[in-house]
């Protein structure tokens, strides 16, 4: 068997693509084509779907990860002999799919900011910084990250957390971050709040309902998950 020129290329990915390797191969009786990431053979399954038709032997690797990095290697057997190409693939730096957004909360609610990031990297580093400031995890404060998710739960925010919140993800081929402004208004503020032209006719509005002799009856509503009729639908992130 034989392969034609360029035959497999050297690939740089991003964490989280597809990538497809393929080459051209010619030989009668018709080659074997296998499959090799370093030393170690890869068989088709629903994460590498190899194919081979019309002398296109092809591997797709639907969801790259940082342990795929290496040198891929097809080799094509018949009876006259094996011949092989190989290519080498590389993942770049982190990269965040969705970024933080700014949020404005009441002091002693309840917060809870996650985003999407790389996933499947052993190495991969993730911080969560205030102010420029590293955080730690505390009793109020719970960083999470697994299965693609980075999340920073806040038991309960106060004034003094208000500020611009980071999240910082590191591996060895480089850095990403992502930011936003987070504000706790505390009782103070939200009276404040209240005293502006808009807060005012807020508050005249409620009182001119409960003037009302006949206020209607306010609708309240329940949502429930149809996926199973005896539990209120609920998300983990």
């Amino acid at each position: 068997p034989s392969t034609q020129h360029p035959g497999l290329k050297n690939k740089t990915v991003t964490e989280g693509e597809s990538v497809t390797l393929e080459c051209h191969i010619s030989g009668h009786p018709q080659p074997t084509v296998t499959w090799y990431r370093e030393d170690y053979k890869i068989e088709s399954s629903m994460d590498f779907q190899i194919t081979f038709k019309a002398g296109l032997a092809r591997l797709v690797i639907r969801e790259a990860f940082a342990e795929d990095s290496g040198r891929f290697t097809c080799t094509a057997t018949n009876k006259a002999g094996s011949v092989s190409t190989s290519s080498k693939e590389d993942l770049v730096r982190p990269h965040f799919v969705e970024r933080l957004k700014n949020v404005s909360v009441k002091e002693g609610s309840r917060l809870h900011m996650c985003r999407l990031t790389p996933i499947g990297d052993p190495t991969m580093v993730v911080e969560w910084l205030h102010d420029g400031k590293p955080l730690e995890a505390a009793n109020r404060l719970r960083m999470i990250n697994e299965f693609g998710y980075c999340s920073l739960d806040y038991g309960a925010a106060y004034s003094r957390d208000s500020g611009v919140i980071t999240c910082r993800a590191t591996n060895k081929y480089g850095t990403d971050h992502t930011s936003a402004t987070l504000i706790v208004k505390d009782e103070k503020s939200l009276v404040e709040e209240s005293q502006l032209p808009e807060g005012r006719r807020g508050m005249q509005r409620i009182e001119d309902v409960f003037k009302n002799k006949n206020p209607k009856p306010c609708p309240f509503f329940f949502f429930f998950s149809l996926s199973h009729p005896n539990y209120l639908h609920a998300r983990r992130y």
